[in-house]
């Protein structure tokens, strides 16, 4: 990974930063929030929000592949980021400045970008899903490199972050359905595959924790708190895996059809989901990201409001629904 940090690589990658920043001093800071609001879209809240409504009200395969691709990628991005140990654009280079508010943030380490892999995993996902719709899917795309580009326009990432997140991201969308078509065609083969996953997870959340961080100072301060960043790790590592265990044990043991029900009654039962989950991040935002709790904690809560949204939530409707017809 040296060659990452190395001047010769990283020198036109920082002009372009630079250029970029130069920009956004010229036009002082003019383009700065419509950036920060597209960034958003490659945060963990509304993918969720978007996959989660294709879950429960419109199409439950189309929701899992989507849920299993966002957990693919971005348990990669997690791995990535504390196997390369690579810093932020600003420790990298003084000289880059990116707008305050966005170092609250990005506290972790920058390689790959997460945003990146989140953006491509859901809206590039659902564009590989419609493609048959150019206009949508074209939209889809455009907005994944939207997001991408507001990383670097910020100046938060590296054009190398963005490259390998979008690559990796683009990689799982063309596996990742042959996988989910191959569980179809046996009985316990999801389950098969649910048990590597988290066997997998479980090995990389174990490397993470024992492995040995760079505890480089400046001023007296930490560049990077490898425990801050663990910290976010497992918060993450219980978020998909709550959503890949809940999606995958309701496909197998209490499947239920998304379209069912009036389209009024899927648009009431999208809202009410869409209140809870919202309230329960909230939760998990103010409760978890803004403490050091215990990893155990972390982890568990974030993989109850997760699993709470691919399992539990379900199999309250399916129960209903069925008290209505009877």
């Amino acid at each position: 990974m040296e060659f990452l940090t190395n001047e010769v690589w990283l020198n036109p990658q920082v002009d372009y930063l630079l250029w970029l920043q130069n920009i956004r001093n010229m036009t002082g800071g003019m383009f700065d929030q419509f950036f920060l609001s597209v960034s958003k879209l490659g945060e963990i809240l509304w993918p969720t929000i978007v996959v989660a409504v294709v879950y429960w009200c419109i199409d439950f395969k189309f929701g899992l592949y989507l849920f299993t691709l966002n957990s693919f990628t971005l348990i990669c991005s997690q791995l990535f980021k504390l196997s390369a140990c690579i810093y932020r654009p600003w420790i990298l280079d003084n000289r880059i400045v990116p707008p305050e508010v966005t170092l609250k943030t990005a506290e972790s380490y920058s390689f790959p970008s997460g945003h990146s892999m989140m953006a491509v995993s859901t809206w590039g996902g659902m564009a590989y899903l419609w493609r048959k719709n150019k206009l949508l899917s074209g939209f889809l795309i455009f907005l994944v490199l939207l997001v991408a580009f507001s990383r670097n326009y910020l100046g938060v990432h590296m054009p190398q972050d963005i490259v390998i997140g979008l690559l990796t991201g683009i990689i799982f969308i063309f596996t990742v359905m042959p996988l989910l078509n191959w569980c179809e065609k046996g009985k316990n083969r999801c389950l098969w595959l649910l048990l590597i996953v988290n066997v997998i997870a479980a090995l990389i959340m174990f490397y993470i924790v024992t492995k040995n961080y760079p505890m480089n100072y400046i001023n007296g301060k930490l560049l990077v708190n490898p425990d801050r960043a663990i910290h976010i790790a497992f918060l993450y590592f219980g978020w998909l895996l709550g959503l890949l265990n809940g999606a995958f044990l309701c496909k197998r043991f209490f499947p239920f059809d998304a379209a069912n029900g009036s389209l009024k009654e899927r648009i009431i039962r999208g809202i009410v989901g869409v209140i809870l989950l919202l309230w329960l991040f909230s939760y998990i935002q103010i409760y978890l990201l803004n403490s050091q709790q215990n990893l155990r904690i972390t982890f568990g809560l974030s993989f109850f409001v997760a699993f709470f949204i691919t399992a539990i939530y379900p199999l309250i409707f399916t129960k209903i629904a069925n008290i209505i017809k009877k």
